[in-house]
C-alpha cells in the first residue's frame, strides 16, 4: 500500500493558501449557508484564485481522503489565549496517526507518536509534535532556535454536526483581513495591516495598509475589488465585543 503522503491530493493541497477573503465574502448570506463545501472550495481555487481558512480546508482535507479510504476526521485544539478553538485533521493509515492543519500551513502528513517526537521541515518553519501525557499532544513551531507550543489536543474526533456549529459561529470572530502562505522556502503572513515576511534566519515586519495590499494582490492573486468588498463586508458585520478576542491561526 502506498505511504500516506503519496497520495495525489495532497499536491493539490499544498497550493490551496490560506486566506479568509473567501469566506468574508459570504458574510451577508443566511448563517447556515456560509460554509463552503468541498466542490465549492476546489472551484473557487481553479476560477478565483480562493483557499480556505480551517473549517473549510479541513472540511475539504476529510471529504477528499474519505473518498480515498483513508478515515480522517476533525479534531478540536486547546489554544490558552484564545476564546475560540482551532480545529485541524487527523488520518488514520497502517495503524497509525497522523496530523494535517492547513490552518498552521501543514498541509502534508506528520506521524503522531507515543514515543517518539516528530519533527517536519517546512520553510522558514520546523513544527514538532510531542506527547506531553495521559494521551495529550502539543504542536510546537521552532523558529531561528526559538520553541513555541502553538495548541495542545487529545486525538478525539469531533462530530461533523458540532464542527459545522463551530464552523458557523466562526464567522462572527472574523476582524481582519487574514492570509499566510510558503512562497518557496518564504513564509508570508497578512492580518489587516500587519505583514510578515520570514526566511531561515531573517524577519521582516511592516505595518502598512498599502504593503498588505501588495502582497495580498502579488502572492495571493486575490484582486483589489475582491479586497474592497471583504473590507466593506466586514465594517458591516463586526461585532465590536469581540474586537480582538480571536486571531485566524498564525505560524
Amino acid at each position: 500500500m502506498k505511504a500516506l503522503s503519496d497520495l495525489q491530493f495532497f499536491s493539490i493541497l499544498k497550493n490551496i493558501p490560506y486566506e479568509n477573503v473567501s469566506k468574508i465574502l459570504r458574510l451577508d448570506m443566511a448563517p447556515e449557508e456560509r460554509p463552503r463545501d468541498s466542490r465549492t472550495v476546489l472551484s473557487d481555487h481553479r476560477e478565483k484564485h480562493f483557499g480556505g481558512t480551517c473549517f473549510s480546508l479541513v472540511n475539504l482535507l476529510v471529504k477528499s481522503l474519505t473518498v480515498e479510504g483513508v478515515h480522517a476526521y476533525p479534531v478540536r485544539a486547546d489554544i490558552h489565549r484564545r476564546n475560540f478553538p482551532h480545529f485541524f485533521a487527523i488520518a488514520e493509515h497502517e495503524g497509525k496517526h497522523y496530523l494535517i492543519d492547513p490552518g498552521y500551513l501543514i498541509n502534508a502528513p506528520m506521524e503522531i507518536s507515543r514515543d517518539a517526537v516528530t519533527r517536519r521541515k517546512n520553510g522558514a518553519v520546523d513544527f514538532i509534535v510531542r506527547h506531553e501525557s495521559e494521551g495529550r499532544f502539543k504542536l510546537q513551531t521552532v523558529t531561528n532556535g526559538q520553541y513555541k507550543t502553538r495548541y495542545s489536543f487529545h486525538i478525539m474526533p469531533l462530530e461533523e454536526a458540532a464542527f459545522r456549529q463551530y464552523w458557523i459561529r466562526s464567522f462572527d470572530y472574523m476582524n481582519a483581513i487574514v492570509a499566510s502562505r510558503f512562497v518557496e522556502d518564504t513564509f508570508i503572513y497578512i492580518n489587516g495591516s500587519y505583514v510578515q515576511i520570514r526566511s531561515r534566519g531573517n524577519v521582516e515586519k511592516y505595518d502598512q495598509a498599502d504593503k498588505a495590499l501588495y502582497y495580498l494582490k502579488s502572492y495571493f492573486d486575490l484582486d483589489e475589488e475582491q479586497i474592497a468588498r471583504a473590507n466593506a463586508l466586514l465594517d458591516k458585520h463586526r461585532d465590536p465585543s469581540l474586537a480582538g478576542a480571536h486571531k485566524e491561526p498564525m505560524v
